[in-house]
């Protein structure tokens, strides 16, 4: 039998969700979500929340059905950003704040798509420069591609707040062609949307690196000559299952961050 509690809880998302523009793109959420929920309202909150999980070891949140201790963690930490009652569970306050950040063409409060589209290089073909403005011509679907880089985005979300500072993505998707034309790898996470080298202005790049860490990025690359930052979600893409594993630099003996070449990452 529901407790009073929850009874209260659900009418007042039930009022909530009355009170949702229609032409909204923002997901409904159509219940109270607690710990050992099982729907695909779980996913989609932990789509939104993952960033949130403050773990700085390489533990995974992992983006299912199921709400588990790690999704507690992660909504009471989000509920705590965002003065909230900190209680890890996902009523009508928490749906709300999740509402705002999210835009009507399905992107974020503070990314848009254009933000992710491939770019165009004039040293490149025509053939490769066709895609510029657009997720077509990757590894996988336009659709699948606009999926993943909506992952990101909310990634970002968290580490922009966390930040306190804009994060500028310098370039996100690339279609094939694009990508053997500027040498990025074969298996380039870009070509799924999975990707971003981003950087955040006035924060230092070791205390950037740190919060992308903390942040559910599975992959931090720094390089020696460049101030942005390469990152990515691997452990989602089920294209490639040879590259599931945390990829973070190493540190060298006096804990500067190294690149995959093992000198110091830019700025350290």
């Amino acid at each position: 039998m529901r407790s009073a509690r929850g009874r209260m809880l659900a009418a007042a998302l039930a009022i909530h969700l009355v009170l949702l523009p229609s032409g909204a793109s923002a997901h409904r959420f159509q219940r109270v979500l607690s710990f050992h929920s099982k729907s695909g309202d779980v996913r989609a909150l932990e789509m939104r929340i993952a960033g949130w999980y403050p773990a700085h070891t390489q533990k995974l949140l992992r983006v299912d059905r199921y709400f588990g201790r790690r999704t507690t963690i992660a909504v009471k930490a989000f509920q705590r950003r965002f003065g909230l009652a900190v209680d890890g569970v996902a009523g009508p306050q928490t749906f709300s704040v999740l509402n705002r950040l999210e835009s009507k063409d399905g992107s974020t409060q503070h990314f848009s798509w254009a933000e992710f589209w491939q770019h165009k290089n004039r040293s490149c073909s025509r053939r490769a420069n066709r895609y510029a403005g657009t997720f077509k011509g990757g590894e996988v679907s336009s659709r699948a591609v606009r999926r993943h880089v909506k992952q990101l985005m909310w990634r970002l979300e968290a580490v922009r707040s966390k930040a306190r500072m804009p994060v500028i993505v310098e370039s996100g998707f690339r279609s094939v062609p694009y990508n053997r034309c500027i040498g990025g790898a074969t298996a380039s996470q870009h070509l799924f949307g999975y990707a971003a080298d981003v950087r955040i202005p006035g924060v230092s790049g070791e205390h950037e690196r740190e919060i992308y860490k903390r942040s559910q990025i599975h992959g931090v690359l720094c390089y020696s000559s460049s101030r942005h930052t390469h990152i990515d979600l691997r452990l989602d893409n089920r294209a490639l299952p040879y590259l599931h594993q945390w990829w973070w630099p190493d540190r060298d003996g006096r804990g500067n961050h190294l690149t995959p070449e093992g000198s110091r990452c830019y700025g350290e």
